[in-house]
């Protein structure tokens, strides 16, 4: 959009210089136009001079006469012609003028619009800039604490299998100290058994020195 409004002010300042070229251009028509009225005037002059010579004779001064009305006549409507072209560049010029006036601040305004909106985009690009900062930093946050958190569900994992390890190692260890048990009791019972054995054969064994047994 800056473009466009760049592209319009440039547009508006050529139209500003064609308006001031042909202004010139009507100047220079309008002065030649003063100066054809001079000579014409001149020529009103010479023929009124030219008339008050000739009235020496009644022909020739009639026909000086009707001459120089001839001539004078043309040389009004002429000058009246004249004035009016003169007129009407007069009021385009004064339009050419206003239109310029127009131009300059058309221009003008152009070139304020341009800055303000420069203004508002070096603006927009530092608030874009303050965005992507933060938004850069969010992401470094987002990206550390998804770390922690990969970290801390390895740790976990870490943790329950070094649980189920020593889960499993205890097991064992249950089972070794059931089946020591086991085996102690059954120890046991085989020492009481060898003792009662023991004792059942020392009472069944005659004394030293005594009678034999009836037979």
């Amino acid at each position: 959009m800056a473009a466009e409004q760049v592209q319009n002010n440039n547009e508006l300042m050529m139209r500003l210089s064609e308006y001031e070229k042909k202004l010139q251009d009507k100047d220079k028509e309008i002065e030649e136009m003063r100066k054809r009225m001079l000579e014409l005037e001149e020529s009103v002059v010479k023929v009124e001079n030219m008339k008050n010579q000739m009235l020496k004779g009644a022909e020739e001064v009639d026909a000086l006469k009707t001459a120089s009305e001839e001539t004078l006549t043309k040389a009004k409507s002429m000058l009246f012609e004249k004035t009016k072209v003169i007129k009407n560049q007069e009021l385009q010029i004064e339009a050419y003028k206003q239109q310029i006036e127009s131009l300059k601040d058309v221009v003008r305004i152009t070139k304020d619009l341009l800055d303000i909106r420069n203004l508002e985009v070096k603006q927009l690009e530092g608030r874009l800039n303050v965005m992507d900062e933060r938004t850069k930093a969010e992401k470094e946050k987002q990206d550390l604490l998804h770390q922690k958190l990969e970290n801390m569900i390895r740790y976990n994992g870490e943790l329950k299998r070094e649980y189920e390890a020593q889960l499993c190692l205890f097991s064992a260890l249950r089972d070794r100290y059931s089946e020591r048990e086991l085996a102690k009791d059954v120890v046991a019972n085989l020492k009481k058994d060898i003792d009662d054995g023991k004792k059942s054969n020392n009472q069944d064994k005659p004394a030293e020195g005594g009678d034999p047994p009836n037979n």
